[in-house]
């Protein structure tokens, strides 16, 4: 990581809308390219058309991947980085292309790997935590009518992870899992929860009920729920053995995305603060000192 920023916002705007217009400009000529490819196969039966047309699909959608790549960089260095090291400490490792393992949470779905970004690792308020983006992914074969063996990839799960080390180690894992009406045929708790409202939300999992009542006292299950109000979105978290809590929140995008205009360095230093500062007050929130484990 870069010590400090070694351009100035109206240098890194420049270079980002040139960026930004090359990538625009390669996905033009996919677009055309794969469409040149449609007319060669099915309508001008031209081979020579098909092979070249394949070859400019491929190459100009690695020139805008290419230039998406460097805008990601660009900002990363310049801009997320800055704003990790302001909220979280100059000792804050962060690395732009890592990942988190995702592991210790029980979801109403299943997937086979795992693949993430913006990996950072800090030490907030005394507690050692991680956090990034987490992409769940479900790969399987399909057979249609006509024998055809298709392979599908469907990601079933994106959004921010985070991991905190809180130190206290219950005698087995818990997991609380927030959950619809669909996902009810599909998770069951096996503790029984008083707090009706509570026990209408989440499935509650653990080896031992015993360890599951300890851990969920009424200002915990307090600020589980004001948590999950915070995230807006379906969230699952664990207490593991290890002593680490994993709260996934299933927002269906990244933190730090760039989104579809981003010429303004400012507005997306507000931006990702916003997003990342979300993230700390859940940690905040769930940091319940008092809890018994």
């Amino acid at each position: 990581m870069r010590e400090k920023q070694t351009i100035t916002n109206e240098q890194l705007e420049v270079k980002l809308k040139s960026l930004r217009v090359k990538a625009t400009f390669n996905r033009i000529l996919t677009y055309i390219a794969l469409a040149v490819f449609v007319l060669a196969l099915f309508f001008w039966r031209n081979i020579l058309a098909v092979v070249v047309s394949i070859v400019m699909v491929f190459v100009f959608r690695k020139l805008a991947s290419r230039s998406n790549g460097k805008i990601k960089k660009l900002l990363s260095e310049n801009v997320i980085n800055d704003v990790v090291k302001k909220l979280l400490g100059d000792t804050v490792e962060y690395n732009p292309s890592g990942a988190l393992n995702p592991g210790g949470i029980v979801v109403p779905f299943s997937y086979c790997r795992s693949s993430g970004s913006h990996h950072i690792k800090a030490v907030y308020n005394g507690v050692n935590i991680e956090l990034g983006n987490i992409n769940l992914i479900d790969e399987e074969e399909r057979t249609d009518e006509e024998g055809i063996t298709r392979h599908e990839t469907s990601t079933r799960f994106r959004g921010p992870w985070i991991i905190c080390d809180f130190g206290k180690k219950p005698a087995c894992n818990v997991y609380i899992s927030e959950c619809t009406e669909i996902h009810r045929s599909i998770m069951k708790s096996n503790v029984n929860i008083d707090n009706e409202q509570f026990r209408e939300r989440f499935c509650v999992r653990a080896n031992d009920p015993q360890e599951a009542y300890k851990i969920l006292t009424p200002q915990m299950m307090n600020s589980i729920s004001a948590a999950a109000d915070k995230s807006g979105c379906l969230v699952y978290m664990s207490f593991l053995k290890d002593g680490k809590m994993h709260i996934a929140i299933h927002t269906g995008h990244d933190i730090f995305d760039i989104g579809k205009s981003y010429d303004d360095v400012e507005v997306l230093r507000q931006k990702f603060s916003k997003e990342l500062l979300w993230l700390i007050d859940i940690i905040d929130t769930l940091n319940v000192k008092e809890r018994n484990v």
